[in-house]
């Protein structure tokens, strides 16, 4: 880590080179114009929004895990548990570099409500991961922070992937005649 004392050295080496290149912005400007800085702050209420979407998709598929018809069904179920927690990880890391403050997730009000069918339970699932590969698309678009774009991309494409394999599941259930 550099000290002081050599950013300012640098700087001035800096400042003899190019007068108009500012490479070492100071301190309180480096959060004004770096990734998940003033431009992320717009963006604070859709974060907090998706750390509760996927945190409620998590509860959801660990809820209905055992619904599934067979262990490789089951395993899929947990794997896609286990990567929505780690989207809300993500996202909560996120907040912390916008914020500076640590997000403290909404408690649960109760037992996850299962479809009927499992089948109706992924028909559930595919359109909410789509859903949210959508959302998460817009919302890359629409924000400032170029950061903060390529992370809500990312798990633009992991919703989506999420959606894939929901349907693959869904595949296996219809009879082909």
């Amino acid at each position: 880590m550099d000290t002081e004392q050599t950013v300012e050295q640098k700087r001035a080496i800096w400042q003899r080179v190019n007068p108009t290149l500012q490479p070492y912005p100071a301190e309180a400007d480096a959060v004004n114009v770096c990734c998940m800085g003033v431009n992320a702050r717009e963006d604070v209420e859709v974060i907090q929004g998706f750390i509760e979407e996927e945190l409620a998709d998590r509860r959801s598929y660990l809820a209905c895990a055992g619904m599934a018809p067979n262990a490789a069904a089951r395993q899929v179920m947990r794997r896609l548990a286990a990567e929505e927690g780690g989207h809300a990880r993500k996202l909560m890391g996120v907040y912390y570099l916008v914020t500076g403050q640590v997000y403290c997730p909404a408690v649960s009000g109760g037992c996850e409500k299962c479809p009927g069918s499992w089948r109706e339970l992924l028909r559930l699932r595919y359109h909410q991961e789509s859903c949210g590969g959508l959302n998460y698309r817009r919302a890359g678009d629409e924000t400032t922070d170029e950061c903060l774009g390529e992370i809500f991309s990312e798990l633009s494409k992991d919703e989506y992937r999420h959606a894939r394999q929901v349907l693959g599941l869904l595949e296996k259930l219809i009879p082909i005649q």
